[in-house]
């Protein structure tokens, strides 16, 4: 027995000296129906070494006896309880891994009588490590694949080097170690050419290029190194973006091509450049304002973030001055006077503005077209500089305010027509695009009223009366017309003076009214039928006073005679002095007969004017007179005369009646002392009142200077009316009517006739006659 317990204590001191779980079990059956063991419902712990009890935290001894599914509740759940009873009705022995309690055990199950002994061991560290290399490796594979794939489906090329170095240890070369799909596509070498090649072999140009010096930098410094060169070597023309990461002893490079992005950068730098020329170039001012907001974010004022050399000038701003500064600070008045709002509005709405602006003060006076729109969160404005453009325009306002003011107070009337078609293109009427106060004037209008509207509106009777057709032809024909109308119709009758000219597709019309003419033209017309009536009755008189009233005179005069010669003792003294004193009147009856016929025929008979030499007519006049001149022994002096256009029977007339003057009215103990002389003049110089029409026109101003009798200057004009005498007819004798066919005559010539004088100093006559050269 001491032998037994030696060995059984020997045996536990094994056990329990064990890493392993160790326990042996006796399976537990339910009795059958017959009376047999039938299957197994739990096993008896028999033996269990130290290692196996405390898996569940027990002593050996709390143990032993113990039902397992007591003990170890857990084994059906996980399977091993089926696994046990497996093991002990079939005797087959089994080595599991199975997990327990969160660990994991290295088991053997082998049968033991009417059960088994389980021994397991704690696996759980080494299958945790186990998972975590297999993790690991798994991890890696799939990162070395990712790596693979990403290499080779990069767009950009990725080469890997190791470096080559000299007995010095410097870096002279490097060795191509690893090459992606692009890398081969962008140089055209595939990895196995370069793969195990040296650079310099493969790329030279990766000296001369400077990349290799970077790659050296590279892996000599442990910086990450960059650079973007035009690679022009080996076969390639390419823009290269380069970037070198440090790996070991050599490095990892990733290049890309760059040459679309460096000719897209080019193309917008060049672009840029371009849009920067125009912008500075432009004849419009540009500016763009950013919104400058307080702590409360409200916008209080717009700062100048970009401006145009235009902008600078049209304000008067130096450019740098502007760039920067703000609204308030340059142009407070403007900001003021609504333009920082309009700013603004466009900011917080959207909303495009176009707006034409004046801005005044601030030291400015300009006009602009503003257009502002809204540039992400800024504003862009542009001014369009309009001020001469606007001056003009305020210049042709005025001027066409001027002009329209002239025209509505021209007595011309002016108006405008376009024409209407019908459907058929045909014009019919026309209507008023301008008219003038006058035109308005005839039916009761202001312009305004008739300016727009068709013709046949304001005046019906002219689309009938001929008026239209005249305006038509103008506007069909394109030639000015110019014809009298007379319109009579609608309320209106006038005479116009009209003048139509086509004005590209219009027609200017401008007339003028000459109604009042007219009806004076009709009158002077009438007067002239009654003058030419009372010409012929003074003809008829003149012919009468010729003939039947110069025949009783020469009667009486002939029966004075008989009587006188014959009955003289019979009358007697007295007898002869009546019959003497008759004769007489009858004598002095009979001149002024022939001076009343003379001025008649002076009046109303007045022959074409030809070229007539004064100094030929004189002679004339002077051979007629020379009996009395010889009787007064008068001295009679006649400067050069002109040559004239005239009537030569009045003109005689008129030398010889002003020469008989100055032979008649002279003192008895005098001699007569007569002076003709002449001289050109101009109206205006001539001392004449000529009318506005001759002040220019040139005169022979004829001067006959006498020394008679003379008489009193407030008689100078009287003396030159019909029967006005001065004198006695016992004095002087004549009928009055010399001077006035004097006058007559001038003013048929139409000329001018003065005189002067003052008594007993002679007179002087001042004739003035139109120059033939006129």
């Amino acid at each position: 027995m001491l032998r037994y317990k030696r060995l059984s204590d020997l045996l536990n001191s094994v056990l329990n000296s064990s890493a392993n779980g160790i326990k042996a079990l006796e399976a537990v059956r339910e009795t059958g129906l017959d009376g047999l063991p039938g299957r197994i419902v739990d096993f008896v712990i028999t033996v269990i070494n130290r290692a196996g009890a405390t898996i569940r935290g027990y002593d050996v001894d709390d143990v032993i006896g113990k039902r397992l599914l007591h003990i170890f509740p857990g084994l059906i759940e996980t399977g091993l309880f089926d696994l046990y009873c497996e093991v002990a009705e079939t005797h087959d022995p089994r080595t599991i891994q199975h997990t327990y309690g969160g660990s994991w055990y290295d088991m053997t199950l082998a049968p033991f009588g009417d059960g088994l002994v389980v021994t397991y061991t704690d696996i759980t560290a080494n299958r945790q490590t186990k998972l975590v290399i297999e993790q690991a490796a798994a991890e890696n594979k799939r990162q070395a694949d990712l790596l693979n794939s990403v290499l080779d489906n990069s767009t950009n090329g990725i080469m890997g080097f190791e470096s080559i170095r000299d007995e010095s240890g410097e870096i002279t070369d490097f060795t191509f170690v690893a090459v992606n799909k692009a890398a081969s596509q962008l140089t055209g070498k595939v990895p196995e050419e370069v793969i195990g090649q040296s650079m310099r072999s493969v790329f030279p140009g990766n000296v001369k290029s400077g990349m290799m010096a970077m790659y050296v930098r590279t892996v000599e410094t442990g910086e990450r190194t960059t650079m973007e060169t035009y690679y022009a070597y080996d076969g390639l023309a390419v823009w290269l973006s380069v970037s070198a990461l440090k790996l070991g002893d050599g490095c990892v490079v990733t290049f890309s091509d760059i040459s679309d992005a460096k000719r897209a950068q080019q193309q917008i730098s060049q672009t840029a450049n371009l849009l920067q020329a125009i912008i500075n170039s432009s004849p419009d001012a540009l500016v763009l304002y950013e919104p400058i907001r307080n702590e409360m974010n409200e916008l209080i004022d717009f700062r100048y973030k970009l401006v145009n050399p235009m902008a600078a000038t049209g304000t008067g701003r130096p450019l740098d001055f502007m760039l920067g500064n703000t609204l308030f600070t340059m142009f407070p008045g403007a900001a003021q006077a609504g333009f920082f709002a309009r700013l603004r509005h466009v900011l917080e709405t959207g909303e495009t503005q176009h707006y034409e602006h004046h801005f005044f003060g601030d030291d400015i006076d300009l006009w602009a077209e503003v257009t502002m729109v809204r540039q992400e969160n800024d504003v862009l404005t542009v001014f369009q500089y309009i001020t001469e453009l606007k001056r003009v325009q305020q210049a042709l306002e005025r001027s066409s305010a001027e002009l329209q003011m002239i025209i509505d107070t021209a007595q011309t009337g002016i108006f405008l027509f376009s024409p209407v078609r019908d459907e058929t293109g045909e014009v019919v009427d026309f209507r008023f695009q301008t008219a003038n106060r006058k035109l308005a004037s005839y039916v009761g209008q202001e312009p305004d009223a008739v300016i727009g509207a068709l013709g046949s509106t304001w005046f019906p009777d002219y689309k009938t009366n001929g008026l239209f057709d005249f305006y038509h032809r103008t506007y069909q024909t394109g030639e000015s017309q110019r014809f009298d109308f007379h319109y009579d119709g609608n309320g209106i009758d006038v005479w116009l003076d009209i003048m139509s000219t086509n004005v590209g597709d219009q027609v200017l019309v401008t007339f003028s009214d000459y109604t009042t003419l007219k009806q004076l033209q009709q009158q002077l017309e009438t007067s002239v039928t009654d003058l030419q009536r009372s010409n012929r009755n003074l003809e008829q008189f003149a012919y009468v006073a010729s003939h039947d009233l110069q025949e009783p005179l020469r009667k009486i005069q002939a029966f004075g005679d008989i009587i006188q010669n014959q009955y003289a003792p019979i009358i007697g003294d007295s007898g002869a002095d009546m019959i003497q004193r008759m004769q007489s009147a009858a004598s002095r009856m009979q001149m002024l007969i022939k001076d009343v016929l003379a001025y008649s025929r002076v009046s109303t008979k007045l022959e074409e004017h030809k070229p007539v030499d004064l100094n030929q007519l004189l002679t004339d006049v002077l051979s007629d007179l020379e009996t009395t001149i010889e009787e007064k022994k008068a001295v009679v002096t006649v400067g050069h005369l002109p040559i004239i256009k005239g009537d030569v029977l009045q003109l005689r007339q008129l030398f010889q009646n002003l020469i008989s003057n100055s032979l008649k009215f002279v003192k008895s103990d005098q001699i007569p002392d007569i002076t003709i002389t002449a001289d050109t003049v101009r109206g205006r110089e001539s001392g004449f009142a000529c009318s506005p029409a001759d002040s220019n026109r040139l005169f022979h101003r004829i001067r006959l200077i006498d020394n008679g009798i003379g008489f009193e200057p407030q008689y100078a004009a009287q003396i030159f009316q019909v029967f006005q005498r001065l004198h006695g007819r016992s004095e002087y004798q004549g009928t009055g009517i010399g001077l006035a066919i004097v006058q007559r005559v001038v003013d048929n010539h139409k000329g001018y006739i003065s005189a002067d004088g003052s008594p007993g100093k002679g007179a002087t006559f001042w004739i003035l006659l139109p120059s033939s050269s006129n």
